[in-house]
């Protein structure tokens, strides 16, 4: 992968945490016309930039692409980056304004303060306007990366007389986003845990999740390791800073939990179908 000389960006720092130092860069700025935004993975004053979210945001995209469901698209860049009078190599993620010419977005929080019934929770109001089937694979579909950050910002609606759901974006905080590539951890970490996570959705248990999706009808294909590996490994060389074994664990993780996701969900609907309640 070549390294594009991005040195002249300037980067906005918005902090993860107050108490760690670590900090995400975003920019924007119009190539050929069209807006497209940047961003880097997790930095550290010291250490610089230690996370590898711009890939898993990459990663995500195309397995979301993949399986059908409406997932911004994001291109994964080797660049060479500035911050503080000093220069790094190191990757960023990249995607093209997903809003249409004319229309207007609004988060979703905002929409569900202004217009949600009593009681009426926020994954339950996206089911009244329509977005069944969305909601649905938005719950796999975060189940399946480990997304730590589904929060009602990170979710928005296309405005233009009626309503659609934006693709689902910012994806990042996901795989295994806090362990800021600390090869020990990553490798001996549980692809099947099922640590509570930062969702406004359903509860904060992933797995939990998958037992609130109603549609039985999600056509899914089938995945083999051959063909993830190849749409998301291709651009990426032996001698790339995401090294093979960081590669095989995210395969891991992914296929371990598509098989186990696609286990529990058909037997989720064949005890709807013959009307026994889940315990």
């Amino acid at each position: 992968m070549e390294t594009v000389d991005l040195t002249h960006i300037d980067w906005q720092r918005n902090i993860t945490s107050f108490t760690s130092g670590g900090a995400y860069f975003k920019a924007a700025e119009p190539v050929d016309g069209q807006r497209c935004y940047y961003k880097l993975s997790n930095y550290d004053d010291e250490l610089g930039f230690i996370g590898y979210e711009s890939v898993y945001e990459f990663l995500a995209a195309k397995l979301g692409r993949l399986l059908g469901f409406a997932v911004l698209d994001c291109e994964i860049i080797k660049a060479a980056v500035q911050h503080n009078g000093k220069e790094y190599v190191t990757f960023v993620q990249k995607t093209q304004d997903f809003l249409p010419v004319g229309r207007s977005k609004a988060p979703f929080e905002r929409v569900y303060e202004l217009q949600h019934q009593p009681q009426e929770t926020r994954l339950d109001f996206l089911r009244r306007l329509g977005f069944g089937q969305q909601a649905d694979e938005m719950l796999l579909f975060d189940y399946l990366i480990y997304n730590r950050d589904r929060h009602c910002n990170n979710l928005e609606l296309i405005k233009n007389g009626e309503l659609e759901l934006a693709p689902l974006f910012d994806n990042g905080v996901s795989f295994f986003a806090p362990l800021a590539g600390r090869q020990s951890e990553i490798e001996q970490f549980d692809v099947l845990s099922n640590r509570i996570t930062n969702s406004d959705f359903g509860s904060r248990y992933l797995e939990d999740n998958l037992a609130l999706i109603c549609t039985d009808d999600l056509e899914l294909p089938s995945l083999d390791e051959g063909s993830l590996r190849q749409i998301w490994f291709t651009d990426f060389q032996d001698d790339e800073g995401f090294p093979q074994w960081h590669r095989d664990k995210c395969l891991n993780l992914v296929l371990r939990r598509y098989a186990r996701a696609t286990a529990i969900l058909a037997n989720n609907s064949v005890l709807r179908n013959s009307g026994e309640v889940q315990e």
